[in-house]
């Protein structure tokens, strides 16, 4: 490369640079004056909602460099993948301990010293030689396999506390996947009685845009409770917004339910809702909800479930509010 090519490029680097500072002060302005709008406090988590809100109306390059400086925004998301990975790896490692020990107690069956008491060439003190490292051995075996027991019950217990969402309490997506996934290791060859429902506050982003970031909080924490509480506990609620994706939607996964039974359980709390009578500063808000109900189908993984949801989902926020579709194969 040439010295003017270099300095060429090296201009060009430094101009991409200024742009990007330009960008990121008009995002960051754009994200204090939405702030300031609806009265929300301009604290870090509403900030960074804010700055993501208003960096999503740029296009997709610059998005992408602007995230790249701008780390943090996507800090929730990455983390929430390591910690799946975590427990993916410890899984297997506590899977293959467990194996071990199995093939350890199949060999402790398959010792068998009676032909050897009678062998006059082995001495008394090698057979009780033996016996005792066998014993040692039973008795490590068991030992591995009431460790390997607490362990799990640990891991289960940190897995369900580290995929809850901060605001609602509820799990979140990645324990929805995570936990879909075991069940439908049971319908590889058949449809199980499960229906997923994907059940989203309707004009969830102009509502954001009016009411500004705690009263939005305020709407999900009020729709988070009115699915746990009319709703059986057997049928698992979870937070399904991830980020800016799906942010006001959530999920239902109903277990040995029939599409009837779905249904009016999903039109039951989106009643509810839109009959309740939400009030912040004197001002009263009308909240409604729309859903999308889909069933299982043999060989399902967790990307056809989700693909299918999110599609019926799509299909009932372009009709009018408090809508409920249904899939038709």
């Amino acid at each position: 490369m040439s010295i003017i090519q270099a300095l060429s490029a090296r201009k060009g680097a430094l101009l991409i640079t200024v742009e990007l500072d330009k960008l990121a002060k008009d995002v960051s302005s754009e994200a204090f004056n939405a702030l300031e709008k609806t009265g929300t406090p301009p604290l870090p988590p509403y900030y960074a909602k804010a700055f993501s809100d208003a960096m999503r109306r740029y296009a997709p390059e610059e998005q992408s460099e602007l995230s790249k400086r701008c780390s943090l925004i996507d800090e929730a998301a990455a983390r929430e993948i390591r910690l799946e990975e975590s427990f993916v790896f410890a899984r297997k490692t506590l899977n293959e301990y467990s194996n071990s020990v199995s093939r350890l107690k199949e060999q402790e069956r398959a010792f068998d010293l009676s032909a050897l008491e009678t062998d006059d060439f082995v001495s008394a003190s090698i057979l009780d030689e033996m016996k005792s490292y066998i014993n040692a051995v039973v008795s490590e075996t068991r030992k591995a396999e009431n460790a390997i027991g607490a362990l799990e019950s640990e891991l289960d217990v940190i897995e369900t506390r580290s995929f809850v969402d901060p605001l609602t309490r509820l799990r979140t997506r990645a324990a929805l996947k995570y936990q879909l996934e075991r069940i439908l290791q049971a319908g590889c060859d058949r449809d199980l009685d499960l229906w997923t429902a994907l059940v989203a506050i309707d004009d969830y982003d102009r509502l954001k845009e009016e009411l500004g970031y705690v009263v939005m909080e305020k709407i999900l924490l009020f729709t988070a409770k009115s699915l746990t509480g009319m709703l059986r506990s057997d049928n698992r609620v979870y937070r399904y917004g991830e980020g800016q994706e799906n942010e006001g939607a959530f999920c239902v996964v109903f277990n040995r339910v029939d599409r009837q039974e779905a249904y009016f359980a999903v039109k039951r709390v989106s009643a509810r809702v839109e009959s309740s009578r939400l009030v912040y500063k004197d001002k009263v808000i009308n909240v409604t909800l729309s859903a999308a109900l889909s069933p299982h189908r043999a060989a399902d993984d967790w990307e056809t479930i989700r693909d299918r949801a999110e599609k019926t989902l799509a299909k009932s926020l372009s009709q009018s509010k408090n809508a409920v579709s249904v899939f038709e194969d």
